[in-house]
């Protein structure tokens, strides 16, 4: 399998794309038909096996929050581009006309916020979270860079999009699959699916394709989940020196804490960072390193060093 190279200020950085799958699949849990459809797409277009029309490509991300939209986008970026090649943009900031004009600056000069992006990111992933938000002039500014490739900016200078992945996030449809896990799959992209289309603009999806739909996160996934984001964490302390272990029961109070049926995983980090790094905060201003096994204190909502 031929392997792209690119050249990004750094150095030249060659994306290992017989692993893709693999590297994404274990950082990424419960969305495998996502990630197996992602997968085949971006070796088209990173392999060039098929013609490039506009930007590099753009892809629509559907679903509940919390359930691993974002941190596909930010893992692919990694994986294709290495650090430093990822921008992200709330599209809610841009739910009126004027709002919009700020993305393209003005004539004196300003290359406003697209100009400021591409000054970093000329290759790479731009992520447009909570598309459906932006006002209606925000998506014909999004049609534009998807259909031709480029953007003009207000002060004439023109933006080329060849090298940049456009990916849109979306909570669209997702109100009514919350907590309905044991739904088919096929069921599941139905519905979403048609919920967005009565949203977006056909020429809009034509440029997306169908659009990929993240399913709510089961009981067993977020386990998995658990277990994978504290193993971050103690790997991290160890890098700094401490050895610092978790019995069953933590693992038990971060499952029950950790997940929300409206905010999915997301309040999973802080939560262990919170739990965690207390006790482990404690010890050090003690003058210790901040070595031992966490479990759960008595009453079950906090951990402590065990004695």
């Amino acid at each position: 399998m031929e392997q792209r190279s690119l050249e990004l200020g750094g150095g030249l950085f060659r994306p290992d794309l017989r692993r893709l799958h693999e590297n994404l699949t274990a950082r990424i849990r419960g969305q495998p038909q996502v990630l197996s459809r992602l997968v085949e797409a971006l070796h088209r277009r990173e392999l060039d096996a098929v013609p490039q029309r506009g930007s590099r490509d753009a892809f629509f991300f559907a679903g509940p929050t919390g359930v691993g939209k974002t941190e596909t986008v930010l893992n692919v970026a990694e994986l294709l581009f290495g650090t430093g090649r990822f921008q992200r943009f709330d599209s809610s900031e841009f739910e009126t006309p004027e709002a919009t004009a700020f993305l393209l600056g003005n004539r004196t000069g300003d290359s406003g916020r697209f100009g400021q992006v591409y000054a970093k990111c000329p290759a790479g992933i731009w992520l447009f979270d909570e598309f459906e938000k932006g006002h209606s002039k925000f998506v014909d500014l999004f049609l534009q860079m998807t259909e031709v490739g480029r953007i003009t900016l207000a002060n004439g200078e023109t933006l080329d999009l060849s090298r940049i992945y456009l990916f849109a996030t979306s909570n669209l449809g997702s109100t009514e699959i919350l907590g309905r896990v044991h739904l088919p799959f096929a069921s599941l992209e139905r519905h979403v699916t048609r919920c967005v289309r009565r949203h977006l603009r056909p020429e809009l999806l034509a440029r997306f394709g169908p659009p990929f739909v993240f399913r709510p996160l089961s009981r067993a996934i977020q386990e998995e989940i658990v277990e994978q984001k504290l193993e971050d964490f103690l790997a991290w302390q160890r890098c700094k020196g401490r050895r610092v272990t978790c019995d069953a029961g933590v693992l038990r109070l971060l499952q029950r804490r950790g997940f929300s049926p409206k905010e999915g995983a997301r309040p999973l980090i802080r939560l262990i960072e919170e739990l965690c790094g207390n006790p482990i905060c404690q010890e050090r201003l003690a003058g210790k390193n901040g070595d031992g096994r966490l479990e759960v204190e008595p009453g079950g909502n906090s951990l402590r060093f065990a004695k």
